[in-house]
């Protein structure tokens, strides 16, 4: 028999990378049995890291799916990676997690990224508790590190739920200031004693601390705490659980994860306080056909089934597997459901809960539950699963935009072959990266958020499918035009034997305003060319501006008419005026003042205020124009510019650099300009320079 509702904890483990959020994972997993070994990092060992490319950079990469059952409650944990430039895949982890174990360095306190997540978490209304890791490493300050926590937080306060015992070398356990003991020593968890009588001043006085926090946020227990000076061990824990469920408290423990200290206390924390999958409230969707209509589903065994996929992994052997919430109703085993979006039919196939990469299957999940299913055809991530009867569609949070692009290069055509299959498969697994060809430069380009997230992708290609490739920087999309008029001839006239081929025009080529594309005007008058050939020469004419005489890119913002000509009565045809409407335009282009154009971009950045300056001056070095900016609160600016894409290939990771981490930008395609003739120059040199065919 599974878990019921009430009896499950759903936590995501979120902060900056290195703060050892997947020890806490592992920590918490061997201390309640769910695993006989405690995996470590460096060794590529853990339950939740299982990727060769996790292992060996021993970093998270993807976010892994485990459990446990403490005090008979079913634990379920999503791993999530520190780094920003997998950032993506954490916001469908918070969207179905019930609280968010935002992990915190006892030596560094709240690092960047931490910021990020957390803002991120609080966005979504999702409940924080903060746990302070490595209190047995050096430099390791609990108090400092809460410090921290208290000046990222915005609007909340973080209240000490325990005080370490040691710290910094001689961090030996913690005492839980709600149940006033202490817990000593690492084996399964660790063992509960009475509080040191060195000790009995310093935790009096955070007990009234944490008293006094929890009654400020909830009026019947100020009364309490009025008339009785005190909150018995009940009333604190019922109005701990009330301001965190609420996101008016954020709880702040201590773990030494690598050595398991602490770890005993935390899980009896998530059981007595986290909240459970019903007291998240209800989840708003909207009918299949209609976004306006909204459907409410309670966390409910009673209502009708739906579920949301957050995650999709690709197995060699199982084929997809689908990281599932169950939204309402009870997931069972084979049931037949729909995918809401498309109306397409699937099963519930090989229903299971997950252990890392390793499927337990079960015969069904009630509402609240994580776990997973295989063989969707149609649902990935982002979709919903729900009963034929009772559609609902939950949309997924909105994913930030890649910030990185690569071509990508195979390296030979038997590479080329698996490339498609294999990018498709990824894209499904990694909702943070897409692909696409490039039409006006032919390269395949890769997107991403960050050039690591984007190497992880080629090792993947070469594990996974078998396919060498390497990435280089894309080739800016130029175009091409001109900037003043000229009136020229295209005659074409060939005679080999037999029928020869004539064709004779003249053309007049003038520019247009920018954005203007491109215009074919016919003139003639009389019948010097004759009307049926008359397309043809606008057929030539567009084949030729395809490649402009620069760098070979598409002449754009030109009109051409076709003004005179003439033909012969048997030797003229469609492709002999199709070939003097592309002489025509080579012949133009040759006399014209011809311009290179380089596409420009929106950007926004938004940064810290103490470093806005650093970053529009970095904006003004690349040739950006500043639009202005603005205050989009907790101390951070939104700045709007505009600039070249030539400027913007490396800023993803120049930006990083500039800002630690702190700084996120977007940026959307604004329109052509000039390129500078200076610049210009180099351009078409490179170009020149470049292997013919490249």
């Amino acid at each position: 028999m599974g878990a019921g509702t009430s009896q499950i904890r759903n936590i995501a483990t979120i902060g900056h990378r290195g703060c050892g959020k997947t020890t806490v994972t592992e920590a918490m997993l061997f201390a309640a049995g769910a695993t006989s070994r405690f995996g470590q990092v460096d060794d590529g060992t853990t339950t939740t890291d299982f990727e060769p490319e996790e292992c060996n950079r021993q970093i998270s990469i993807s976010p892994a799916l485990c459990n446990c059952t403490h005090k008979s409650t079913k634990i379920n944990i999503i791993d999530t990676p520190g780094y920003a430039e997998f950032f993506a895949e954490v916001m469908d982890c918070l969207w179905v997690a019930d609280c968010g174990l935002l992990v915190v360095d006892a030596g560094a306190g709240v690092e960047v990224h931490t910021h990020k997540v957390y803002q991120t978490a609080v966005e979504m209304k999702l409940p924080i508790v903060a746990v302070v890791n490595k209190m047995s490493g050096e430099h390791a300050d609990f108090d400092a590190a809460v410090d921290s926590i208290n000046e990222m937080l915005a609007g909340v306060e973080g209240v000490n739920i325990q005080i370490p015992v040691g710290q910094d070398g001689n961090f030996e356990g913690v005492v839980d200031l709600v149940s006033m003991r202490m817990l000593k020593g690492s084996e399964k968890g660790g063992t509960w004693t009475d509080i040191p009588e060195d000790m009995a001043d310093e935790v009096s006085a955070a007990r009234e601390a944490l008293v006094e926090a929890v009654a400020a946020n909830d009026e019947e227990l100020m009364e309490k705490y009025f008339e009785n000076e005190t909150l018995s061990q009940e009333e604190l824990a019922s109005g701990l659980a009330k301001g965190v469920a609420g996101g008016q408290l954020v709880p702040v423990l201590a773990t030494d994860a690598l050595n398991a200290l602490g770890i005993g206390a935390l899980l009896d924390f998530i059981v007595a306080v986290c909240p459970t999958p019903d007291q998240r409230g209800a989840w708003t969707g909207h009918d299949q056909k209609d976004e306006a209509t909204e459907i409410i589903r309670e966390c409910s065994e009673a209502e009708p089934f739906a579920a949301v996929v957050f995650k999709t992994l690709s197995d060699p052997y199982v084929g997809r597997i689908s990281l599932i919430r169950v939204i309402s109703g009870t997931a069972v085993g084979d049931a037949n459901v729909i995918d809401a979006r498309s109306g397409e039919r699937e099963r519930l196939s090989g229903l299971a809960t997950m252990q890392g990469n390793k499927t337990s299957e079960v015969p069904s999940l009630v509402a609240g539950d994580l776990g997973c299913v295989t063989k969707l055809e149609n649902t990935l991530t982002g979709g919903t699963l729900c009963d034929p009867k009772a559609p609902v569609v939950f949309d997924p949070p909105e994913l930030p935009k890649a910030m990185h692009s690569a071509a990508i290069v195979a390296a030979s055509h038997a590479d080329e072959d698996k490339l498609s299959t294999g990018l498709a498969r990824l894209a499904e697994e990694d909702i943070g990266f897409s692909f696409g060809r490039e039409s006006s430069t032919g390269e395949m380009l890769l997107h991403g958020m960050g050039a690591l997230h984007l190497d992880v992708v080629v090792e993947k290609l070469a594990r996974k499918f078998e396919a060498s490739v390497t990435l280089a920087e894309p080739k800016v999309p130029y175009r091409e035009t001109i900037t003043n008029s000229v009136y020229v001839r295209g005659r074409h006239k060939k005679q080999t034997g037999g029928r020869g081929q004539f064709g004779d025009v003249w053309i007049r080529m003038e520019p247009l305003p920018r954005g203007g594309g491109f215009e074919f005007v016919n003139a003639i008058r009389g019948a010097s060319v004759p009307t049926n050939y008359i397309p043809a020469v606008e057929k030539g004419v567009v084949a030729q501006l395809k490649k402009g005489i620069l760098t070979g890119s598409p002449v754009v913002d030109v009109q051409v008419t076709l003004d005179d000509g003439s033909s012969h009565p048997v030797d003229s045809s469609d492709q002999a005026f199709q070939t003097a409407g592309q002489i025509a335009v080579r012949n133009a282009l040759a006399e014209a003042k011809c311009a290179l154009l380089e596409p420009v971009m929106d950007v926004e950045v938004t940064v810290p205020e103490d470093i806005m300056g650093d970053v529009m001056s970095d904006l003004s070095g690349r040739r950006g124009r500043i639009q202005g900016s603005e205050s989009v609160g907790a101390g951070s600016q939104l700045i709007r510019a505009s600039v070249p894409q030539a400027e913007m290939r490396r800023y993803a990771a120049d930006l990083r650099s500039i800002s630690q981490g702190r700084a996120s930008y977007t940026m959307s395609f604004s329109g052509y300009e000039e390129v500078p003739p200076h610049l210009m120059d180099g351009i078409v040199a490179e170009h020149k320079a470049e292997p013919e065919g490249e």
